[in-house]
C-alpha cells in the first residue's frame, strides 16, 4: 500500500511494517515476507523512521533495517548523516564503558558510515568539517558552564526542599548526599581564581548547611553569574575568533550542504529545501533560564536567516525527545488535510527542530522572538528587585512555623494549599502574563487576537501533555512567540513511573496555572479550551488516522531504550509484548478521555457537561489543593 500511494499518510503503513518486523516470530515470517517484496519502496517516507531503523541494527531484523538505511544513505545522505554520526559515537562510548550489548550496534554503525562516505565523499568531507568546528570550537566559556551547573544544583535543592517541607516540616532539612556530592564535584571542576575561592567559601560547610540556606546562596550565585555574563560579556562574539572555517565555509566546502533540520518537516518532497550559503560572522550569546546559548546564524540560498542555538551538555533524554517530536509531527501531518485554514493556524503543533551533532551537542532551532513563562517571571523579579526563589522559601518557612511537629499529612496539605493561595494573591500576581502581553500589543485589537490565539495554543499544549503523559512541565519548557502567541513545547516526553510503565504520576494532568488561567480568561477556560482540546483529540482518535499504528512502534522503541526492559525482553519476548500493549492502551485511554462525549439523552437528564471526562481533567488541573502539591521547580503559582 505504501509503495502504491506515495503520499504522506503512507507513513502509518511503514510504522506498522517496522512494528511487525520488530515483533516477528521465531521463524522470521515477517522478515521473509519483507525480503520477498519486489515492489516500489518509497524511501522518502522512510526518512521519518531513521531513529527506529538505527535502533534496529542490533535487533533480529537488523538486516532489513540495514538495507533501508543503506538506500536512504544513497538517495538522501543528509537525512541520515547527523543521526548516524551521533548514534555511532554513542555506541562507541557505550562499548568503551564496558557495555557488551552495544558492540553489535557499534559494528553496524561502523559498517554503514563508510558506505555513506564512499557514496558521497565530497559531501561527507564538507559536513564533517562543519560539524567538527561546531562541536569543538563553540564550547561554552567557564562562566557559562558554571551557570548551567549552578542552575542544575539549585533545581535539585528546590525539589528536595519541597519534599522535606511537605513531608517533615519540623525536620532537619539536611542536604541529600547526591546534592553534596554534585556541589563538591562542581567546586573541584572550577578553574583556580576568585570564583573558585568564593564558591568554596560559600559552600565549604555543606554538611552543616540546611536546605533553605543552600537554596538562598545558590540563587545568589546564579544572580551573580547572570549579572557577570550580561554586563561584562558582549552579547555578540566574532565567529572568526572561534571557528574561522565556518566564516569561510562557502570557499572551503566541496559540495552544497543543506540547512539542518529540513527533513524533520515531513514534506512530500525536498524540492524547496535550501542550502547553506554562508554563516553569519557574529555569534550571539543569549542567556536562558537554565543555560547560556551560543546562537549560530545561517544564511540560506533563498536569503533567509535561520538561527540555531548550540546546545552543549544536552539533557539526558535528548534522543527521547527527538523520537517523540517525530511522532507528533507524523500525527500532525496525518491530520493536516482534514483541517481548514482557520483550524490549521490555531491548532497546529509547534515543535522544536533539533539536530544532534554528537552525543552531548545539539543544534536547536532558536526562535528570535520567543519568550517563556520563566522569562516573564524573571523580568518581573528584576523590576521589583525580588528573589525568584522567594515564594519557595516563604512556603517552606511558613510550613515549618505553622505545622505542629505531630501534624499529619492532611494538615500539612491544607496548610500548603492555604500558602499557595497566599502566594498567588500577594507574591506572584496572576496578571503577570496578561500584563506582559499588554506591553507587547500594539492595540487593544492586537491584544485580543493575541490572547485568543494563545488560548488555542494552550489547548494544544494540554492535549499533547496529557496524551504523552509528559511530566515536569516547568515554565521554561513553554516558548511563546511574541508575534503570534504560538506555543513551542520543548522536552515533551513520556514520564517513566517504573520500568515498563509510561505514566504521569503528578498531582495535575497538565500545566494550567493561575497565570495561564487569568490570561486565557474564564470564557477561554469554559469555551475555547475544552472545545479545542476535544477537537484535537477527536482528530487523533479518528480510526482513519490509526493512532495505534504509530503508538505501537514508538512505545516499543521507548521501552527498549530502558535497560531493565531491554534485559527483560531478552529473557522473555512475551513480557515486552505485554508491556507494549498495556502502555499503548493507556495512551489510547488518555486520548479517549479528551475526545469522549456523553450521549445527548444523558446530558439532558443529568445536566452534566457533554465532555464530562475532559472537564473533570480541567477541574483537576486548576484545583488549588492539587497545584499546591507540585514541587517548587514546577512553580505552580506561575
Amino acid at each position: 500500500a505504501a509503495g502504491l500511494a506515495k503520499r504522506a499518510r503512507v507513513r502509518r503503513f511503514l510504522a506498522r511494517t517496522l512494528w511487525l518486523l520488530a515483533m516477528d516470530d521465531a521463524a522470521g515470517s515477517v522478515r521473509a515476507a519483507f525480503d520477498a517484496y519486489k515492489g516500489d519502496m518509497p524511501m522518502w517516507y522512510w526518512i521519518a523512521f531513521v531513529p527506529q531503523l538505527l535502533a534496529a541494527l542490533d535487533a533480529p531484523h537488523a538486516r532489513q533495517a540495514h538495507q533501508l538505511l543503506l538506500r536512504i544513505a544513497k538517495q538522501y545522505p543528509q537525512a541520515l548523516y547527523y543521526a548516524l554520526r551521533t548514534a555511532r559515537e554513542e555506541a562507541r562510548d557505550a562499548v568503551s564503558r564496558g557495555e557488551p550489548s552495544a558492540a553489535a550496534a557499534a559494528a553496524a554503525f561502523d559498517e554503514l558510515m563508510p558506505k555513506l562516505k564512499t557514496a558521497h565523499p565530497l559531501l561527507a568531507l564538507s559536513m564533517e568539517a562543519m560539524i567538527d568546528h561546531v562541536v569543538h570550537r563553540l564550547k561554552p566559556s567557564p562562566e557559562e558552564d558554571i551557570y548551567r551547573l549552578a542552575h542544575a544544583l539549585l533545581a535539585d535543592a528546590l525539589q528536595q526542599l519541597h519534599a522535606a517541607a511537605t513531608a517533615a516540616p519540623k525536620g532537619a532539612w539536611r542536604l541529600a548526599d547526591a546534592v553534596v556530592a554534585n556541589t563538591c564535584r562542581v567546586a573541584l571542576g572550577l578553574p583556580p581564581g576568585a570564583i573558585k575561592t568564593r564558591f568554596e567559601r560559600d559552600f565549604g560547610a555543606l554538611r552543616a548547611m540546611d536546605l533553605a540556606t543552600y537554596v538562598a546562596r545558590m540563587h545568589r550565585w546564579l544572580h551573580m553569574l547572570r549579572r557577570a555574563i550580561v554586563t561584562r560579556r558582549p552579547r555578540a562574539l566574532p565567529l572568526p575568533l572561534f571557528a574561522p572555517l565556518l566564516v569561510e565555509f562557502e570557499q572551503h566546502k566541496f559540495e552544497d550542504v543543506e540547512v539542518p533540520g529540513q527533513y524533520q518537516r515531513l514534506t512530500d518532497a525536498p524540492d524547496d529545501f535550501v542550502r547553506i550559503e554562508r554563516f553569519v560572522p557574529a555569534l550571539a550569546v543569549e542567556l536562558h533560564a537554565a543555560a547560556v546559548a551560543r546562537v549560530l546564524a545561517v544564511r540560506a540560498s533563498d536569503g533567509a536567516v535561520t538561527r540555531f542555538a548550540v546546545q552543549h551538555f544536552s539533557p539526558r533524554h535528548a534522543r527521547q525527545e527527538e523520537r517523540w517530536v517525530l511522532l507528533l509531527r507524523n500525527l500532525d501531518a496525518a491530520a493536516e488535510r482534514d483541517r481548514d485554514a482557520w483550524e490549521q493556524r490555531r491548532l497546529a503543533f509547534h515543535l522544536p527542530t533539533v539536530v544532534a551533532l554528537a552525543p552531548h551537542v545539539r543544534l536547536v532551532h532558536a526562535l528570535p522572538d520567543a519568550y517563556s513563562l520563566q522569562d516573564v517571571y524573571d523580568a518581573a523579579c528584576a523590576r521589583d528587585a525580588t528573589s525568584a526563589v522567594a515564594p519557595a522559601l516563604l512556603v517552606a518557612a511558613r510550613l515549618r512555623a505553622t505545622c505542629a511537629s505531630d501534624a499529619d499529612a492532611a494538615a500539612v496539605a491544607a496548610a500548603a494549599t492555604e500558602l499557595f493561595e497566599h502566594v498567588c494573591r500577594h507574591v506572584v500576581p496572576p496578571t503577570l502574563l496578561a500584563d506582559h502581553a499588554q506591553r507587547l500589543a500594539a492595540s487593544p485589537m492586537h491584544y485580543w487576537l493575541y490572547r485568543e490565539h494563545f488560548s488555542f495554543q494552550t489547548a494544544v499544549s494540554l492535549a499533547l501533555t496529557h496524551l504523552l503523559a509528559a511530566a515536569a512541565r516547568t515554565p521554561a519548557k513553554m516558548a511563546i512567540s511574541r508575534a503570534t502567541a504560538s506555543v513551542c513545547l520543548a522536552e515533551l516526553v513520556p514520564a517513566h513511573v517504573s520500568p515498563g510503565l509510561l505514566h504521569n504520576a503528578e498531582p495535575v494532568p497538565f500545566r494550567l496555572t493561575p497565570v495561564i488561567q487569568h490570561f486565557v480568561t474564564e470564557l477561554g477556560l469554559e469555551g475555547i479550551l475544552p472545545a479545542a482540546v476535544h477537537r484535537i483529540a477527536h482528530r487523533l482518535t479518528d480510526p482513519e488516522h490509526l493512532l495505534r499504528d504509530f503508538l505501537d512502534l514508538y512505545v516499543r522503541d521507548e521501552l527498549m531504550h530502558v535497560p531493565a526492559v531491554r534485559a527483560a525482553a531478552a529473557a522473555n519476548p512475551a513480557a515486552l509484548a505485554e508491556m507494549c500493549d498495556r502502555n499503548v492502551k493507556l495512551f489510547l485511554h488518555r486520548a479517549a478521555q479528551l475526545a469522549e462525549t456523553l450521549p445527548p439523552d444523558d446530558v439532558q437528564k443529568s445536566e452534566l457537561s457533554p465532555m464530562l471526562p475532559l472537564t473533570r481533567l480541567l477541574a483537576h488541573a486548576v484545583a488549588p489543593e492539587n497545584l499546591a502539591r507540585m514541587d517548587f521547580v514546577w512553580m505552580p503559582w506561575l
